[in-house]
């Protein structure tokens, strides 16, 4: 008996392969699902070469999206726009090895587009990101263009400027910074965090870690590059920004004390427990180590600065066992388990019966993260609540494919928020889970290592340290 196979998916599948030129790999074969890994074995990369037939399809592709949306006047001036790209493509061909096939050959050049062309791009990218609940806003992202920003020390400064303006004293403004594109056989631009706020993680003497368990790593790699911790370390001491040009030394720099205020996490009727507990989070979200690809130009330092969702600090950054895992304290300092461990006769939580402990942690969890959004509202600083996102994403995506026949593309294990089934997007399956480009991506090369590849061809090479102070 053959394979059945449903219409109506067929239907929506054809749509989309006729609506996007280039489908990227989502990893996943008949054999193998990738979709509950963060990171792909084979998701697409910035950093790398491309032979220049790849680079030629993806231009085209890029700038019929953008014929199709009416960037255009005229056909002839989207032709005219084609055949400039393709013939900047091919001035810059060099000969190189193409990552995809890991044989020597003749390597995509880069075609200078404009800053309209990349706005275009930025928003169609955040768009077609698989993974995010807040691309209803993906129109309202603005393009901050440092392309011609060439050293270290100048993306230090002007990433600096730029990010004051977009966080605007906590009105925020999503905004992309976008550094020059990656020249083939190079790395390109690169900033070291993962984020721009975040925070340290020391080991301890005894074996512990103080601060943010994610950037133990990080923290050393600061320490290696001669950044000094404060001389009384906390749990939420800020890194400072580490950004490389290519083709240049990495420079540190601290941020502005507006930029680096931290909200103090309060709850309005549980103050005094929440005092106890003095947690603390960063104003604002700036994914930094994430590259755009578009049009077959890869960027690859381009920081995201955008708000937070409540449950990103309230259920996973503060509450995850493996982050900062503060649900046990949010426990205790509430008495949430006082009245089953009287019941039950122990004087541990850890000695309650398991259900005992998931409806206090549960309990917890729900207080943290009312008590983030709170806080946030209190302190004038632009956040979503999980419900209001689920809510926006569903009506965006149910508008979207109301025009174009098919859904937008979604990897539902990490889409809904993971409050669970009381979030209505939770519910919302047959989602199709494909990946167009333009795209966000991640980079082929890790910073750290590339830099101390790098660093034998610099004579007395050492990282520079700038203060935002002295700007």
């Amino acid at each position: 008996m053959g394979t059945v196979i449903c219409p109506h998916a067929t239907r929506e599948f054809d749509r989309i392969k006729d609506n996007h030129a280039t489908l990227a790999s989502t990893g996943c074969t008949r054999d193998f699902c990738q979709g509950g890994r963060i990171i792909h074995t084979d998701e697409p990369r910035v950093g790398e070469n491309r032979s220049i037939e790849s680079v030629e399809h993806d231009a085209i592709g890029f700038l019929q999206e953008l014929h199709r949306d009416g960037f255009f006047p005229s056909e002839d001036a989207f032709q005219e726009r084609v055949k400039r790209a393709l013939y900047e493509i091919r001035a810059g061909a060099v000969e190189g090895i193409i990552r995809e096939t890991k044989e020597h050959g003749l390597i995509g050049g880069n075609w200078l587009q404009t800053p309209a062309e990349i706005e275009f791009g930025i928003r169609r990218s955040w768009r077609n990101a698989r993974k995010c609940i807040m691309r209803s806003h993906c129109e309202e992202l603005t393009l901050c263009d440092l392309r011609t920003v060439t050293s270290s020390a100048k993306m230090a400064v002007e990433l600096v400027k730029a990010l004051n303006k977009a966080f605007n004293d906590g009105n925020i403004q999503p905004t992309v910074f976008v550094f020059p594109p990656r020249t083939p056989n190079n790395r390109g631009p690169m900033v070291w965090n993962d984020q721009l706020l975040t925070f340290a993680c020391y080991e301890q003497a005894d074996g512990t870690l103080l601060g943010d368990p994610k950037n133990v790593t990080f923290t050393k790699e600061l320490l290696e590059l001669g950044w000094v911790p404060p001389a009384k370390k906390t749990r939420f001491d800020l890194l400072p920004v580490v950004v490389m040009a290519e083709g240049d030394l990495p420079v540190i720099i601290e941020l502005p004390a507006n930029l680096r205020k931290l909200i103090e996490i309060r709850h309005p009727r549980y103050q005094e427990a929440f005092e106890k507990l003095d947690l603390k989070w960063a104003a604002f979200p700036a994914l930094s180590r994430l590259g755009y690809d578009i049009g077959g130009v890869q960027y690859t330092a381009t920081p995201f600065i955008g708000w937070f969702m409540d449950a990103e600090i309230g259920v996973r950054n503060l509450a995850d066992f493996f982050r900062y895992n503060v649900l046990p304290d949010v426990v205790k300092v509430m008495g949430l388990a006082d009245a089953a461990m009287a019941t039950a006769e122990v004087d541990s939580f850890e000695d309650l019966p398991e259900f005992e402990k998931l409806a206090a942690l549960s309990r917890a969890q729900s207080e943290l993260n009312y008590a983030v959004q709170y806080s946030y509202i209190r302190e004038k600083v632009t956040m979503s609540d999980s419900l209001t996102a689920s809510i926006k994403f569903q009506r965006y995506d149910d508008e979207y494919q109301k025009k174009h026949g098919y859904r937008l593309p979604s990897d539902p294990f990490w889409v809904a928020p993971p409050q669970g089934s009381i979030v209505p997007l939770w519910h919302r399956g047959a989602a199709p889970n494909y990946q167009p480009k333009p795209m966000i991506c991640r980079h082929v090369q890790d910073p750290s290592k590339a830099w101390k590849r790098e660093r034998s061809g610099w004579p007395l090479a050492a990282a520079k340290f700038f203060s935002a102070a002295n700007m």
